[in-house]
């Protein structure tokens, strides 16, 4: 049993991500529990972790619980393989502190305005799953890597800074469709307010792990179409 447990710590810290790999881990563990204890009608785990806005005042832990709340299968894997290349880069990069701290703020904000616009305007619309935190992470990635081309459903290269923007335009579009609420909508992206006035340690002023010179990180910064760590 220490000899797993060893291997799970050293894979956790292998790379310099663990908070993403566990939050991986965790994800991946709700998901199995929650078919399996449906597949047992014992218990339906996501109707602890959703988020329900008429419903809020009831289960206010899952302000902060509902990332874990995913809808499918297909919707989790995407999540998780988006969670770990993004969130991981973006780990490496800000340090495990500072990722941990940007993390919950996101999560956070954001569901204190899915709750609070949705509450406002009597929605009971179920909000779950790690694409909405994936927003704002997103977009602080972007910025720090805003030329870098990744394939738009495995076929079209777009750079980081427009994948950002198709990211952000997909859930508010998600969200307006299940809602007919341009606010609550709105609402979605809040996460994205925490990346433009998050004040953790700068990155590009680092020398650590995969850092930069002062000379390099300028010039990039003023090519960056976003500011959005300062």
């Amino acid at each position: 049993m220490n000899e797993y447990l060893i291997r799970l710590k050293r894979f956790i810290y292998r790379e310099f991500d663990p908070v993403t790999k566990s939050l991986v881990l965790v994800t991946g563990l709700v998901y199995i529990l929650s078919l399996l204890f449906s597949g047992l009608m014992i218990l339906n785990l996501n109707e602890l972790f959703i988020l329900n806005p008429v419903n809020v005042f009831l289960q206010p832990w899952t302000i902060v619980t509902y990332p874990l709340a995913n809808p499918d299968i297909f919707s989790l894997i995407f999540g998780l393989l988006w969670l770990w290349f993004i969130g991981g880069s973006l780990e490496r990069s800000l340090g495990s502190k500072t990722y941990g701290w940007f993390l919950a703020l996101v999560t956070l904000l954001t569901g204190l305005a899915m709750a609070f616009t949705g509450y406002l305007f009597a929605l009971a619309v179920p909000i779950g799953g790690l694409w909405l935190p994936l927003v704002g992470l997103t977009w602080a990635w972007a910025n720090l890597n805003p030329y870098q081309e990744l394939l738009f459903w495995g076929l079209i290269p777009v750079k980081a800074q427009w994948l950002a923007w198709i990211q952000a335009l997909l859930t508010f579009l998600t969200y307006l469709q299940l809602s007919h609420n341009l606010i609550f909508s709105l609402a979605a992206m809040s996460g994205i307010a925490v990346a433009y006035f998050f004040r953790g340690r700068n990155p590009l002023e680092r020398n650590d792990f995969g850092a930069e010179s002062r000379e390099a990180a300028a010039k990039r910064a003023r090519r960056s179409r976003f500011r959005v760590i300062k």
